[in-house]
């Protein structure tokens, strides 16, 4: 039965099987080791929206920067693949042993321009630069030696030469220290532009005095407060010293434009009264031209007439007379006579008894005499 069963490998198809069998096994093996290297040696990082991928090629030194959010796959023996944070970071330097990157006290001691020393706690706002990745990896390396190697001192340094320039008075003046951070923020950018960071903030904290010096300081800025106090006062008196004045300038002005009113009141109905009168008189003058030139007129034509009457009257004289020059005038005046002549009576009585008559004398000869005398 074991004769059934065993193999002839003295047969040709047998003998070429055993050639062929050893290349292929070779290649195999060959597949199976390219596949566990690569299962070990390759790498696939993931780039955030906040960070920034870098790329080293440990054979040429190469840098790749990778910027874009995504999945990077590489081989982890050729190249090296590191993640940075570009967003704003904090450098933190003070007094309080739970703040910053040191577990001691790391405040900054400074000396100012009038010789006292003042301990300011500072917080630098930093980032890295995109465009200048490459700049940063080079001149720091990798992870966070740029916060040792380069901004941690540099700000330091430059803070306390800043920050140095002020006077000890002018350290309680916010105005004057965020101006000084301002400046040192300016000067550490241009400072540390070769590193590829961008400082975007410098601040100023809590700032403090040796413990004698503070109470010596505290008296003064007490002091000074009082002193202030008393100027305040002084300036709410003048305030209201000028608002006295101008509230009784305001009645004033007040009082004089209603008195002006006043008087420009009355000035007006002064005015319109004289207006009146004067119109009056003017009315009166024309109505008394008027009324004189009517009666004038009026006698001027009775005038006329009486002159005109009187002159026809003397003309109708003129014309009697003339009637009475002539033949008919003596014959009117003998009718007249004869007329008169027949209404009058005559009696008498004679002088004598004798026949003939020696004088005739009229009754009323004798009032016709004492009329003549009279007259």
């Amino acid at each position: 039965m074991s004769n059934k069963s065993t193999i002839n490998f003295n047969r040709p198809g047998a003998n070429a099987l055993q050639n062929f069998s050893g290349p292929l096994i070779l290649f195999l093996v060959a597949i199976i080791a390219t596949i566990l290297f690569l299962l070990v040696t390759v790498r696939v990082q993931r780039v955030e929206g906040t960070e920034v991928g870098v790329k080293i090629n440990n054979l040429t030194g190469v840098v790749n920067v990778v910027t874009e959010s995504g999945t990077t796959i590489y081989n982890g023996v050729f190249n090296s693949f590191h993640i940075l944070d570009t967003t704003t970071q904090r450098l933190e330097m003070s007094a309080d042993v739970s703040r910053g990157d040191r577990r001691n006290k790391d405040d900054l001691r400074i000396k100012t321009i009038d010789g006292s020393d003042v301990f300011l706690d500072l917080t630098i706002n930093y980032r890295l630069r995109l465009d200048m990745i490459e700049e940063a990896v080079a001149s720091s390396g990798l992870g966070d030696a740029y916060k040792i190697k380069w901004l941690r001192d540099y700000s330091r340094s430059v803070c306390r030469s800043v920050f140095g320039e002020m006077t000890t008075e002018e350290f309680y003046d916010s105005s004057v220290r965020d101006d000084k951070a301002r400046k040192a923020m300016d000067e550490l950018n241009a400072s540390l532009r070769f590193s590829g960071l961008q400082v975007e903030r410098v601040v100023a904290e809590k700032f403090r005095f040796h413990p004698e010096y503070e109470e010596r300081i505290r008296e003064k800025k007490l002091a000074d407060q009082e002193v202030e106090e008393q100027i305040s006062k002084a300036k709410a008196a003048e305030q209201n010293q000028i608002f006295r004045v101008v509230e009784a300038t305001k009645k004033k002005e007040v009082i004089l434009a209603s008195f002006d009113g006043e008087m420009r009141k009355l000035i007006v109905g002064a005015d319109a009264e004289a207006e009146r009168l004067v119109r009056g008189a003017e009315a009166y003058v024309i109505e008394t031209e008027l009324g004189a030139d009517a009666r004038f007129y009026e006698r001027e034509k009775n005038a006329q007439a009486i002159l005109a009457q009187a002159k026809a009257e003397g003309e109708a004289l003129t014309e009697l007379a003339n009637a009475y020059t002539g033949e008919g005038g003596r014959t009117l005046v003998k009718r007249a006579y004869a007329k008169k002549l027949q209404e009058l009576s005559v009696s008498g009585q004679p002088f004598t008894l004798e026949s003939s008559t020696e004088r005739f004398s009229h009754t009323q000869e004798a009032a016709s005499r004492r009329r003549s005398n009279t007259e």
